[in-house]
């Protein structure tokens, strides 16, 4: 895409941004918080946007003369805005620099997905000597179950059926941003399905609590009427074996 379409892709991306046609009737312009009153910070030909339109990066917002953009578009937005080494990742979620600890226990400057508070509850927990009580397979088996959980849940509304087939708007059916979207829930429901399925129950609730309920290892230990801190190494064990599970996928 030309640089004209990206820089135009980078203002959209701000909150409320719209492309709508100009009072001029010569283009399209892309103005912000949706207000068509003040000039446009980005201007953009009828055919650039039909072509943004087909590609299924911008999609008409309802029967209003303007688009937005679709999930895709954001995905690709956040790709043009970060580094080639970290385009793909940046589309899930931003990149930071960040502390980890490495194998020998030892804290080192990294780049990478900032962990939600679920997660960053489970870095901090630690051994009887002080070191991490998870390693890092078994931490990103947990970010990986519930960025895919977070996923299942975009957009859904009480008497969600996720065995309904996506819904298209034109005659030549598949391709929508919304269709686009309910395939991307569908298979993450699908993969926290088969990987809760994996587990045996009692590690199974735990993790679901914990995980996916945010409650903490004390609740579940009182809810399952477990010995104290017994819920810390059933929730490791647990997601030990997730952590196997995606390495043999």
């Amino acid at each position: 895409m030309s640089d004209q379409v990206e820089r135009a892709l980078a203002r959209l991306e701000q909150t409320g941004s719209i492309i709508a046609p100009e009072r001029s009737g010569r283009g399209f312009g892309v103005f912000t918080k949706g207000d068509r009153r003040r000039r446009p910070v980005a201007r953009l030909t009828a055919p650039q946007v039909r072509a943004l339109e087909s590609a299924g990066v911008i999609v008409a917002h309802g029967d209003a003369k303007y688009f937005v953009l679709s999930p895709a578009g954001i995905a690709r937005a956040a790709r043009s805005a970060a580094t080639s080494a970290e385009a793909y990742l940046a589309q899930h979620r931003p990149i930071v620099p960040r502390t980890v600890m490495d194998a020998g226990g030892m804290a080192r400057s990294a780049r990478g997905h900032e962990p939600d508070d679920t997660v960053r509850k489970l870095c901090a927990l630690r051994d009887a000597s002080g070191a991490p009580w998870f390693s890092a397979d078994e931490l990103t088996a947990a970010t990986r179950l519930r960025a895919d959980w977070e996923r299942g849940q975009m957009g859904l509304v009480k008497g969600s059926d996720f065995a309904a087939p996506p819904k298209g708007e034109t005659a030549r059916g598949a391709g929508n941003a919304a269709e686009h979207l309910a395939g991307t829930r569908c298979d993450a429901h699908r993969r926290v399905a088969e990987a809760l399925e994996s587990l045996a129950l009692p590690p199974r609730r735990v993790v679901e609590a914990v995980c996916l309920s945010e409650q903490g290892l004390a609740a579940v230990e009182r809810m399952q009427s477990w010995p104290l801190r017994s819920g810390k190494l059933a929730l490791k064990l647990a997601l030990a074996q997730l952590a196997a599970r995606q390495i043999a996928l």
